[in-house]
């Protein structure tokens, strides 16, 4: 049942000791995550901020073409829009096009938005609130969102990699 050099009952005591050293070790270590000083994470907290901001004005000019130019798609790790789920970006942004056909324009209102800096490269953002629609024939509807978008940091840019994106009427 145990290899030749644990069948010492020291030797195993010994082993299991050792092993067990090594994995609380290893949790202490992965407990403490990235040291980013409060400025940097500040810093990383407004720009990240300051991206988004422009993006959803972007979205309120319905800008597909903007909005694209916020999105790293290299990861393939999708996008979730309303139960639907999107391996690409542009099949997400086809999707909403269509969707979009006969609205003039929308005012998005947060609600809630919470920035979490998760590595100095890493950023995880929740929002919520309500985007007031203008349709073309000269009606408007209300829809509370609830979003969540994983920013990664691409160059000197950040851009969004992966995003999560549930509708309410």
């Amino acid at each position: 049942m145990f290899p030749k050099f644990l069948k010492h009952k020291f030797m195993r005591k010994a082993f299991v000791l050792l092993v067990i050293c090594c994995f609380s070790l290893g949790f202490i270590d992965q407990s403490h995550g990235q040291n980013i000083s409060e400025p940097q994470k500040s810093k990383i907290e407004t720009t990240v901020d300051s991206v988004f901001h422009s993006m959803i004005k972007a979205a309120e000019r319905l800008d597909y073409d903007y909005l694209s130019r916020g999105v790293n798609d290299e990861y393939h790790a999708g996008f979730i829009t309303n139960a639907g789920y999107f391996a690409r970006f542009d099949s997400l942004t086809n999707y909403a096009k269509i969707k979009s056909q006969g609205i003039a324009k929308q005012t998005i209102t947060l609600q809630n938005e919470k920035i979490t800096v998760i590595s100095d490269d890493i950023v995880l953002l929740t929002a919520t609130g309500e985007a007031n629609v203008d349709v073309n024939i000269g009606n408007s509807f209300m829809l509370k969102f609830y979003w969540s978008f994983v920013y990664k940091k691409a160059g000197s840019d950040w851009k969004v990699i992966q995003s999560h994106q549930s509708v309410v009427r």
